[in-house]
């Protein structure tokens, strides 16, 4: 078969869908990427066997003459390139591609990876969104959501159709082999949080918090890792960054394409205090295969990772407070809980998060359309 993989960013591609796309071309299909090539995606390679479709969009513009000149050209790229199956991601690609693929005749899947910034925001742009994913999400075959409460609320809100929707239970999955488990054991502590630079991934109370907890545990680091995009909604400057830093509330570590070898760091604990519906965070779940404790929002898509007191805590969004006091309940732990934490979150990696389950998804869905 030939597969195309539709999405706003290469990066988004690369990092979430890497494994999926090397398995499908390993299992012998023909696998075509199709994205604009963002800042992130510098310096990382496209698989070997795999064709890249550079395509121009405008990500978060409300600009209708940037949708339509993208709509004509994945119309464009469609046709010449006749796949027999499409995945679409993110918002416009999941909107549009649908609604090409639909109009060519070609069958498609939608993930919804989370009910971010257009689902939890009011306004006319949220509204018009809605409507438009319910009107294009009638012509996809499925519908992959990553949480049972994303699918709920789409279901309910007649966004997706009960028997359109796929349930990733483990999210878009983990490579266990990749992200091994490692010993967190050491003096020193590090509340690492690896996320792209969003106020809405809870980046001001993670300062605020780390401010209290510097208090009366000065030798503490609190660390940000991942990519800043000002040209996203909700974004937080580099300005701010710089302010933060220079306060010695935080120390920014810029963005990698190998997290790994940050988060697998000794003393690590991850963080991550999102303010809206995750799909399933990809960093918590590394984190847990990494054997690192997580202090998380209880909030679809992040409380999947955490099991109360034994790897972890939850913490409602948006709360300062609650956040400092699991930092620095966590601190108070003795060395033998906090290595107990890093054996559970590693337990639930395996229990959960596996990537092969996730390619046996794919598998089915292929499956179904060749049937």
């Amino acid at each position: 078969m030939k597969i195309l993989f539709t999405d706003n960013s290469l990066w988004g591609l690369l990092n979430f869908r890497g494994s999926i796309i090397i398995h499908l071309r390993d299992l012998g299909h023909e696998v075509v990427m199709v994205s604009p090539v963002d800042a992130p995606s510098k310096g990382m390679n496209v698989p070997d066997g795999v064709r890249h479709i550079a395509i121009n969009m405008q990500r978060t513009s409300t600009n209708p003459l940037h949708d339509v000149r993208y709509f004509f050209r994945l119309l464009s790229i469609y046709r010449e390139e006749r796949p027999d199956y499409i995945f679409h991601f993110t918002i416009k690609p999941n909107i549009y591609g649908t609604l090409v693929a639909r109009l060519l005749g070609i069958h498609s899947t939608a993930m919804v990876a989370g009910l971010g910034f257009t689902f939890s925001h009011g306004g006319l742009t949220s509204k018009v969104a809605h409507q438009l994913f319910r009107f294009a999400f009638g012509f996809a075959d499925k519908i992959m959501v990553l949480n049972e409460e994303n699918a709920r609320i789409l279901i309910e809100r007649k966004v997706a159709r009960k028997k359109q929707v796929v349930l990733l239970e483990g999210g878009e999955g983990v490579d266990l082999e990749r992200f091994r488990f490692s010993d967190n054991q050491s003096d020193k502590t590090i509340f690492l949080m690896v996320a792209r630079v969003l106020y809405d991934k809870g980046y001001k109370e993670m300062v605020e918090a780390a401010k209290i907890v510097k208090r009366t545990h000065p030798e503490v680091e609190v660390q940000l890792l991942g990519p800043v995009d000002e040209a996203y909604p909700n974004a937080v400057s580099k300005e701010q960054i710089r302010l933060d830093e220079e306060s010695g509330a935080i120390t920014y570590l810029g963005y990698t394409t190998e997290p790994e070898k940050f988060m697998g760091r000794p003393g690590i604990l991850l963080l991550l205090l999102s303010n809206y519906h995750e799909g399933l965070n990809r960093s918590l779940m590394e984190g847990c295969a990494l054997g690192k404790p997580i202090i998380a929002s209880d909030i679809p898509g992040c409380r999947e990772t955490v099991r109360e007191g034994e790897n972890g805590y939850l913490v409602p969004p948006k709360e300062v407070n609650a956040l400092a006091d699991a930092m620095l309940r966590y601190l108070s732990l003795s060395d033998e809980e906090k290595e107990s934490m890093s054996i559970n979150s590693r337990k639930l990696a395996e229990e959960r998060f596996d990537i092969n389950s996730v390619k046996s998804c794919y598998e089915r869905i292929l499956q179904e359309c060749m049937n």
